[in-house]
Formats: structure tokens, sequence, C-alpha cells
């Protein structure tokens, strides 16, 4: 069952995104047709506008068997998560990360190995990182740019910002999700190499030092209390009344 499970996901994840991509491809093309210039005159007006609601119909039309494929796939894979988010192994099942910690937690010491996979991940974040950042700026670089939104022409103003601005979003949500594949293939390899690691000896439970929870709770009342009653002595509650006052009679209307 988890094994079919996991197929099904891949199968609605690829779906999910040659979908999005067939879609794209549909605004995309349209958007070029619309611009051609059989479609303009002498001085640049379009004859027919280029989303129309009988050309967006068209489009979709083409690919209702997609479409039409795609929906059932997913009612399939929610049938089947449903189906098996009773059982006891799905509820109780741990992720990589959590196995890891686990793992950490009763070693004695981590291997080279395992230490060279967490340097590794470090240094994937920090690479990925860059690279979300590195786009971000470049988008906002363009969106932030007035000389790129003067023309009155939407459609064309939209169509250099999908060209300069949509590869940018597709690289940093590639790399992300690449980035997201490595880390976990790290992670795997990490609990891998703490699989022959010494144990640690078992702790004394009651050498463990526990926080005195009852004693925050106790010492963030009375620190809350003494604010509240500061607040009210240098005439906090007025403010606050007269605000409250201001609110209803001013912005909402009330009185």
């Amino acid at each position: 069952m988890l094994k079919r499970m996991s197929w099904m996901r891949w199968a609605v994840a690829v779906m999910t995104v040659l979908v999005m991509a067939l879609l794209a491809w549909q605004c995309i093309d349209i958007y070029l047709d619309g611009n051609a210039p059989s479609n303009l005159d002498a001085n640049g007006v379009h004859l027919s506008p280029v989303y129309s609601v009988e050309i967006v119909a068209a489009r979709l039309q083409a690919l209702m068997p997609v479409l039409i494929l795609y929906m059932l796939l997913v009612l399939a894979a929610l049938v089947m998560e449903t189906a098996a988010g009773t059982a006891p192994a799905q509820r109780t099942a741990l992720t990589p990360q959590n196995r890891l910690r686990l793992m950490k937690a009763r070693v004695a010491e981590l291997p080279e190995a395992a230490r060279a996979e967490e340097r590794v991940r470090k240094l994937l974040c920090s690479a990925i990182t860059v690279v979300v950042l590195c786009d971000a700026a470049l988008c906002l670089a363009y969106l932030l740019n007035g000389k790129f939104f003067v023309s009155w022409d939407l459609e064309m103003v939209m169509g250099q910002m999908l060209r300069h601005v949509a590869p940018l979003v597709l690289v940093a949500f590639a790399t992300v999700i690449a980035a997201s594949y490595a880390f976990d293939a790290s992670v795997e390899r990490e609990i891998a190499a703490l699989k022959d690691a010494p144990k640690a000896a078992p702790q004394d439970k009651a050498a463990v030092r526990r926080i005195p929870t009852n004693a925050v709770r106790v010492l963030l009342y009375a620190v809350a209390a003494v604010f509240i009653m500061l607040g009210v002595m240098n005439g906090g509650l007025r403010d606050v009344l007269v605000k409250a006052i201001n609110i209803c009679t001013e912005c909402i209307g009330l009185g």
C-alpha cells in the first residue's frame, strides 16, 4: 500500500507540473499570436483582442482530455490517501529528519561521515539561499524600475514582465526542489552512517535537569501584572480607552 501511495504521489506531482507547463504555454502562445503582425493594423492597434473568451475557450477545449485525466488522477490520489489514513503505520511513521535526531541522541560521538553530511547540508542551505536571494533581487530590480511600466499597452507590458521575471521564478523553484531532494538524500546517508556508530551510555533520568516550567509561568504572570499596573498608573489605561472610543465613533462610525 505504501509503495502504491508513493507511486501515486509521484504521478500527481509529475502531472501537476505537466498541466502547469501546458497552461503556461497556451498563455504565451495566445499572447504571441495576438501580437503577431497579422493582428496589427498600420498604427499598431490590435485588429482583434488578444485574450478573448472565444480564444481562451478554444485553447482550453484542446486541453480538456489532459485536464480530465489530471482531475481523475487527483481524485484517485485523494481516495487512496483517505483509505490509507487510518493505517497504524501511517500514523506512527517518522520523517527522516526526526529519525536522524533520535539517532544522534543515542550515539556517543558523531562519526566523521555524519559530520561531513552536516557540512554538506549547511553548504546546500547557504547555496540555495544565495540563489533565491539573487533571483529575488533581479526580479525586484525589474519590477521597481519604472521605465518598464510607462506604456499604456498592458498586454505588451505584462508580456515583457513575464519574459524577464518568469524564468527567474522558475529557476528559483527548480533550485529549491532540487536542493530539497539533495537535502533528504544527505539525511539518509547520515542515518546510514550513524547505524554503526557506538551507542551512548543510558543517562540517569534523575540526573537530568528539568526546566521549572511552573516557576517560569509564575514569573511571567508576575511580570505581566507589574507592567499592567505600571500602565494603569502612568495613564495608559485612559489612552487605550480614548483610542477605542475614537475607533468606534470616527473610523467605524458608531454613535
